[in-house]
């Protein structure tokens, strides 16, 4: 912003010079060409201003100057030797002389009535041929002309502050977008390397302690220690997932990342998927239930949507009680393959809703259920979701539960 600044102002500064210029351009060119008239005969010029001649004959003709240009005759000390013929112009009478302004174009001000009035100067030294030094001084009135500039000066200043104003103002909420962008970036790395050192830690634990328990008796059956092997290859296979969770997770973050879209009927990848899910409810003595609009076509990548049903199943299973109630419904409506996975389970609490989908977020359960969960399942289902430019949502399922809806186009129109 201080460069910014440094930058306008000086453009200021170079616009209101040009301007400046421009303005004086004219009466400037006539002190010009006066002075070098003047300085052609000095001694008819001094002759004719003391008598209030505004004319100077020289060898080209008789050069007449402007009768805007008032000119008064000074000696060496500075006395006005015309003051007679300049006595209806007292303003005139009141411009500073300086002999060092001599040769040079000069702006003064003087006050009459109240009123300020301002004068541009020129001030020629000549010296006769009897060797006398007059200084004639050539002044207009640019009254009107430095109101001008008064106006674009103010204009451009005030102008300035308020782009300068907006300037802080947009380069304060960019900051803050921008640098709000680079602290969640900082709280995601965070929260990675606390989620690997936490999750990692414990497994690898787990492991180097089983490892360590069958070397104490190698000579042992693998039937006799096959409880720390089952523990190692446990827990070996809970990091196996883990990073895979974490490949997938970074691959559907990636932009780059082709989605194969095919078409193929959503409810027979449900009906697939069923077997081990159905099972593994029995097993835990709850019920799961399939509702399916037959032939249902859609146009998506068969892999991933049906990795995401296997997020939301897996889910659902894992956050029910023995009893409890699993449903998967899919409906197509206006174009849109509709997924709804509901529970009777333990169900979500309104201020897990807003987080549920963000990645390594795992909400504080007060239940008997060892959830145990990675935080990355939902947050990879959201993905997968966005990743097919659909929505996924989570409610209340009334009286008890959580109902997970997807919504994706079916993309069959697409070519």
């Amino acid at each position: 912003m201080a460069v910014f600044a440094v930058i306008l102002v000086l453009f200021d500064i170079i616009v209101f010079s040009f301007n400046k210029d421009v303005q004086y351009a004219d009466i400037d060119r006539q002190f010009d060409e006066a002075a070098a008239a003047i300085q052609a005969d000095p001694d008819g010029s001094v002759e004719n201003f003391l008598t209030g001649k505004n004319v100077v004959y020289t060898a080209n003709g008789t050069y007449i100057i402007n009768y805007k240009i008032f000119l008064i005759v000074r000696n060496r000390t500075g006395s006005i030797l015309n003051e007679s013929y300049l006595l209806n112009f007292d303003q005139v009478l009141a411009v500073r002389f300086d002999q060092r302004h001599a040769g040079r174009n000069h702006t003064g001000m003087v006050e009459r009535n109240g009123n300020r009035i301002y004068l541009r100067t020129h001030t020629e030294e000549v010296v006769t041929t009897d060797g006398r030094t007059y200084y004639i001084q050539m002044v207009a009135d640019t009254t009107d002309v430095q109101t001008g500039l008064l106006l674009s000066r103010n204009t451009l200043i005030w102008s300035t502050l308020v782009v300068m104003a907006l300037v802080a103002v947009v380069g304060w909420f960019l900051s803050k977008t921008l640098t709000k962008g680079i602290f969640e970036a900082f709280e995601k790395q965070d929260d990675f390397i606390s989620y690997a050192s936490h999750e990692i830690r414990a497994p690898l634990a787990v492991i180097h302690s089983s490892m360590e328990l069958l070397l104490d008796k190698p000579s042992d059956r693998i039937m006799d220690r096959s409880e720390y092997i089952i523990n190692a290859l446990t827990e070996t296979n809970r990091l196996r997932k883990m990073v895979s969770n974490l490949l997938e997770m970074a691959q559907l973050q990636a932009s780059e990342m082709t989605i194969k879209r095919e078409v193929f009927h959503l409810d027979t990848v449900v009906d697939d998927l069923m077997e081990p899910f159905k099972l593994q409810a029995e097993l835990d003595d709850k019920t799961l239930n399939v509702d399916t609009q037959p032939s249902q076509a859609i146009r998506a990548d068969k892999q991933l949507i049906t990795e995401l049903l296997a997020i939301l199943l897996e889910n659902a299973i894992k956050y029910t009680l023995p009893g409890d109630s699993i449903s998967i419904t899919t409906r197509e409506m206006s174009g849109t393959a509709v997924i709804t996975v509901a529970d009777t389970g333990v169900g979500v609490s309104d201020e897990a809703m807003e987080k549920i989908f963000t990645r390594f977020y795992r909400e504080e359960r007060k239940s008997e259920i060892e959830h145990g969960g990675s935080g990355l399942g939902l947050y990879i289902a959201s993905l997968i979701v966005a990743r097919h430019d659909g929505a996924i949502t989570v409610d209340h399922n009334r009286p008890k539960g959580t109902v997970f809806m997807v919504t994706i186009p079916n993309g069959i129109r697409w070519n």
